[in-house]
């Protein structure tokens, strides 16, 4: 009976649909009341309601059973019909296939994890070459520039070498040699710089002191021109005082100078005197007299003899007794004659 009512189900679709259905409702309205609890979990204490849910679960079982039946006589039929083989899954197949899932899963959650950090190795080193690139292109252009250098270096070489011929140019030792010139030239100048600004202070000194001189002698020079003027009004009305005076002074300057052996008087500065003694004598000899600042004797020295007048330019100076100096060198020259 139970065989009859299967075979009319599967052959009725909707007898299955309807139980599909009612199943459905069935664990709809159990969801519904408190997630899986069925009638019986809601009223364990009532039998009847054990024996309706034991008969419900024993029903869909046989239908769910009846199913697969139904199902594998239809694949079997189909691989019969297509001379395929079917496919049977042995007993443990699903385990083994769910153990080498879990391995592949694994495997493929470690290769996500490295395929991970090598995403971040990969965005480091893009990091790092990009200021790698960034430090090339810095470093080229400084070749590039130093290179630029090194040609205009080349260039000016090469056209030193062409200005200079190797004939022409100096040795090692030639070169230390002119340096070596050059070095003592070049301290040469500085002492003639330092005696020249010496020099330019006293003459600027010098000068200084003539300026006040002069301004001193202004007055004086006013009188003497107003006397000149007088002179030569007198000398134009007849009056001839003024050269007899002259004359009687000319006079007695020879007379002076033939008495003290002078053939010749010079006054290269206003500190220098220059005596030339009249004396038989193949070179002539000369007094060279020297004053300071203030018109003191301050020294002398003798030109064209070898007589030695230290003793007697050391006393006069010491007295400035001028004439006595000019007297006692003359008796020194004239002595050995």
């Amino acid at each position: 009976m139970l065989t009859y009512r299967l075979i009319a189900s599967s052959s009725n679709p909707l007898h299955l649909e309807k139980y599909r259905d009612q199943f459905h409702e069935r664990a709809l309205r159990d969801v519904t009341g408190h997630g899986n609890d069925s009638a019986l979990v809601l009223d364990p204490s009532n039998p009847l309601l054990v024996k309706a849910e034991m008969e419900a679960q024993k029903d869909y079982f046989r239908r769910l059973k009846f199913t697969y039946l139904e199902q594998e006589a239809k694949r079997n039929f189909l691989f019969s019909i297509t001379g395929d083989e079917p496919q049977v899954v042995p007993p443990g197949e699903n385990e083994e296939r769910e153990i080498i899932n879990a391995q592949k899963k694994a495997a493929l959650k470690a290769l996500k994890e490295e395929i991970a950090t090598m995403q971040q190795e990969a965005v480091q080193l893009a990091r790092m070459n990009a200021q790698r690139q960034l430090n090339l292109s810095n470093t080229m252009t400084e070749v590039q520039k130093e290179q630029k250098q090194i040609k205009e270096m080349e260039l000016e070489l090469q056209r030193i070498r062409t200005t200079y011929p190797p004939d022409h140019r100096l040795t090692s030792s030639q070169a230390e040699k002119v340096l070596d010139e050059q070095v003592v030239e070049i301290q040469r100048l500085t002492e003639e710089i330092s005696t020249t600004v010496v020099e330019t202070d006293k003459a600027r000194e010098e000068v200084t002191r003539l300026a006040k001189e002069v301004q001193r002698l202004g007055p004086q020079r006013d009188r003497e021109e107003a006397r000149a003027k007088e002179v030569r009004e007198g000398r134009e009305a007849g009056d001839t005082k003024v050269d007899e005076v002259c004359r009687s002074l000319s006079a007695s300057i020879v007379t002076y100078r033939g008495i003290m052996g002078i053939r010749e008087i010079k006054a290269p500065s206003d500190r220098e005197l220059q005596l030339t003694y009249d004396v038989p004598s193949k070179d002539p000899i000369t007094l060279i007299i020297e004053f300071d600042q203030s018109k003191r004797l301050a020294g002398a020295r003798l030109l064209g003899s070898d007589i030695d007048i230290g003793e007697s330019v050391d006393h006069c100076v010491s007295s400035n007794d001028v004439p006595g100096l000019i007297a006692d060198v003359l008796i020194r020259i004239r002595s050995p004659l």
